[in-house]
């Protein structure tokens, strides 16, 4: 662990072989974890998309050391776009190896290899590194789980609702196990996202096997789960975090996005209501 130390302690370069040594630590720890991970508080952080901006993990960082009772889920998309993709990516992985009672990783859109190569994290490991550090990462993609539940009480994943799911058991049940999204649940689950308008599925322009789900889908999927609130990722709004369905879906986004968002976390509190905490 003397690896994953450094990096808690600013490391920012790593070598070939410390990259195959934390993602290989990582691909341990979640290799044989279910797809849903059972979480066992009501005291939840939820981290939405950081997209290489790492003084918005460092600040993560931070609240993981001040809130020490509670757990962290990482909601995905760690990589692409923004300007140090890699040293983000390996924060997060040492912040959870350091801590992996109560800090998860989930598997966003973006952690696939179509997606990293049209985005920018391909491009950037290959420069700095070689093919072969990409494939270290990519099966670390493959292995993150793609949701947290608590029963009676919350769900989260990266993107949304997903058609014809009416039990955890459906979602167990289905191979995430590629360096893409093959499987149409498990698509839905990283791409879908909500509308604030009573109706169940429609297209969503951002793929033709995406959905948009409305109140409808929402209220009947947290019914035959039994679940109070979900937590989601995967779009950006200027204050950083969204409510919908009489709040009891958040969305919450953790990155500048260029300076066009506050970014955010959330903080799950009693009565299932959220409290926002800044991270710049």
């Amino acid at each position: 662990m003397e690896l994953v130390r450094s990096i808690l302690e600013g490391n920012t370069k790593l070598s070939k072989d410390e990259i195959w040594q934390l993602s290989g630590m990582l691909q341990d720890h979640y290799r044989s974890s279910p797809n849903v991970l059972d979480i066992p508080t009501d005291n939840v952080i939820f981290i939405g998309d950081l997209h290489g901006e790492l003084q918005c993990t460092l600040a993560v960082q931070q609240y993981i050391k001040k809130y020490n009772k509670h757990h962290f889920v990482f909601l995905g998309d760690y990589a692409d776009r923004g300007p140090e993709q890699i040293e983000t990516f390996n924060l997060v992985m040492a912040l959870t190896l350091s801590n992996p009672k109560r800090v998860i990783m989930l598997r966003g859109n973006h952690e696939s290899d179509s997606v990293a190569t049209r985005y920018g994290f391909y491009n950037a490991v290959t420069r700095a590194y070689s093919f072969d550090v990409f494939k270290h990462y990519s099966r670390v993609f493959e292995v993150l789980p793609i949701a947290v539940y608590k029963h009676a009480s919350l769900f989260a994943c990266h993107g949304g609702v997903p058609e014809d799911i009416s039990s955890i058991a459906e979602i167990q049940g289905l191979n995430r196990r590629h360096p893409n999204f093959p499987d149409d649940i498990i698509f839905q689950m990283v791409w879908n996202d909500p509308k604030k308008n009573d109706f169940m599925f429609r297209p969503n322009p951002r793929s033709g096997r995406a959905r948009i789900f409305g109140k409808a889908a929402f209220t009947k999927f947290m019914e035959d789960i039994n679940a109070q609130v979900m937590f989601r990722a995967h779009e950006a709004f200027p204050q950083g975090y969204q409510t919908f369905f009489d709040n009891k879906l958040v969305s919450v986004f953790s990155s500048t996005s260029c300076t066009r968002v506050q970014p955010k976390i959330v903080r799950l509190c009693k009565d299932y209501t959220i409290e926002p905490l800044a991270l710049i």
